[in-house]
């Protein structure tokens, strides 16, 4: 991935414009016929190519974007493009296409929150980096009350970290106690006594929580991770966290339901599920923020965003993952505006957008704001469209400009 993101971001051409591609790929729309994708796509491309007619473009420059549009659309017609390897999910995908200059890149992703489908005159490649960096290095835990396997999951797959398995052949137990292992599991001796039994298990379980707590402390050293998931059966889910060490209690992020028969792709399923509920918490959380933000630490609005933006003074950028506007990128300043009064005094050319809030993520995360989207009625209709969180207090008068 990061070699791909160098390439695209490092990607020059002065004439010819590049053609940036993000899709949902939502696994009900599969079954249709066509695929709901391919529908939206086409839709996609037909409003793009009508607001292109309006434009002033040299021939060479929009045969080459025909071209792209016509690669895009051969390419979703073959469906095994848009499968992942060993069946994992994939739930969206990048293509960067320029047909004049022989780019075309195709990225699987596991998710998409916004479809785009922009012309300018570089690739919209950050939002690459910030699904990577999202999704981050995730550790999953299955266990029960034998056997313990550790999965290490990231944006390019699933991957056991083998030589950390451990399964229980025999047991060390307390002294003085006796019992016997049978394949349905500990068996105490005639006579041993239900108090021993249980302090039997007790024990037992006591020292498996120990060395899983002990492996996932030394796979943080070896491998680090950004999150640690478990799936086990409830006794074992609810005690877990209290043996962790304080280091990596901080990346516990919850359960998921799966044991060791579940197969792998449904694995990587399931931790994308829970990653996705994680992040609508974490819209949530975002969402009472601005709603008691002081009024010079929010900007709330597109136009007050735009000011946050030129400042470089945007922390967390929300926005509605259904909101569209149409706006300008000026030249060479690389202002962005709403108009063409807005231009600032040295722009020598203006190239209009059928959606700056595109182009107004892709600068959010130049600037190394987080990006979030909005999905929730509540959500949406407190950031109007588009609203930012900002690093430093910024004059009210200055944000309603």
């Amino acid at each position: 991935m990061r070699r791909i993101y160098q390439e695209l971001l490092g990607f020059q051409s002065e004439q010819y414009f590049v053609t940036s591609l993000y899709l949902t790929l939502l696994p009900q729309e599969r079954a249709d016929r066509p695929p709901g994708y391919r529908i939206r796509l086409k839709t996609m491309i037909h409003q793009l190519k009508h607001w292109l007619d309006d434009r002033e473009i040299e021939p060479a420059v929009r045969e080459s974007l025909e071209s792209d549009f016509k690669q895009l659309e051969d390419f979703f017609a073959e469906p095994s493009n848009t499968l992942g390897n060993s069946s994992l999910p994939v739930r969206g995908m990048a293509v960067f296409a320029c047909s004049a200059k022989g780019l075309f890149k195709a990225v699987h992703l596991p998710y998409v929150e916004r479809n785009t489908l922009v012309v300018d005159r570089t690739p919209y490649v950050r939002r690459l980096l910030a699904v990577e960096t999202d999704f981050g290095v995730n550790l999953l835990v299955v266990c029960d009350h034998r056997d313990a396997y550790f999965y290490l999951v990231d944006i390019q797959g699933i991957r056991e970290a083998e030589s950390f398995r451990f399964t229980r052949d025999r047991e060390v137990l307390p002294p003085g106690v006796h019992a016997v292992r049978t394949p349905s599991g500990l068996r105490a001796f005639h006579g041993m006594g239900e108090r021993n039994v249980q302090m039997l298990k007790l024990h037992e379980q006591q020292q498996h929580l120990k060395h899983i707590a002990s492996t996932i402390l030394e796979l943080r050293r070896t491998h680090p991770f950004d999150r640690l998931l478990i799936a086990a059966p409830d006794d074992l889910a609810s005690a877990l966290p209290n043996y962790l060490h304080d280091y990596v209690r901080r990346a516990y992020a919850g359960r998921i339901h799966a044991n060791d028969k579940t197969p792998i792709n449904e694995l990587y399923e399931r931790v994308l599920d829970r990653l996705i509920a994680l992040d609508r918490e974490q819209e949530h959380a975002y969402i009472e923020e601005l709603k008691s933000s002081a009024p010079d630490r929010a900007a709330v609005g597109l136009e007050a965003v735009l000011q946050a933006v030129q400042w470089g003074n945007v922390r967390v950028l929300l926005y509605d993952t259904d909101y569209s506007t149409p706006g300008c990128v000026f030249y060479p300043s690389g202002v962005l505006g709403l108009n063409p009064d807005e231009a600032p005094p040295d722009t020598d050319h203006i190239w209009y957008m059928p959606d700056i809030v595109d182009t107004l993520i892709e600068r959010a995360l130049e600037q190394g704001a987080q990006v979030e989207p909005v999905q929730s009625p509540e959500g949406r209709h407190a950031i109007q469209g588009v609203s930012a969180l900002l690093r430093y207090p910024m004059p009210a008068t200055e944000i309603g400009e």
